[in-house]
């Protein structure tokens, strides 16, 4: 399984955990999150997450046809909260 990197791209308005732009943490592929010494990350927007980097840490196993590999960002649960940027390493 592939590692990630999950960033965050900004944030609309509010973000509980006190996200900002830039922050990032890792999805590695022996199934561990690796978050940055002093940083945190926000369960409910990681829980919204989790289906999504399962399959992205796959993704060179699903059809070329397959919606994962085109998508890019993804966003937490509040609408008016976080996007994230995913990135295959």
């Amino acid at each position: 399984m592939r590692d990630l990197k999950v960033e965050v791209l900004g944030v609309k308005t509010r973000c509980g955990a006190k996200h900002k732009k830039g922050d990032y943490f890792f999805i590695r592929g022996g199934g561990t999150i690796e978050i940055p010494k002093g940083k945190k990350v926000c369960l409910y927007a990681l829980n919204s997450l989790f289906p999504f980097l399962a399959a992205k840490q796959r993704e060179d196993e699903l059809p070329a046809d397959d919606w994962i590999a085109e998508t890019k960002v993804l966003v937490c649960p509040d609408p008016e909260g976080v996007s994230f940027k995913i990135t295959a390493l």
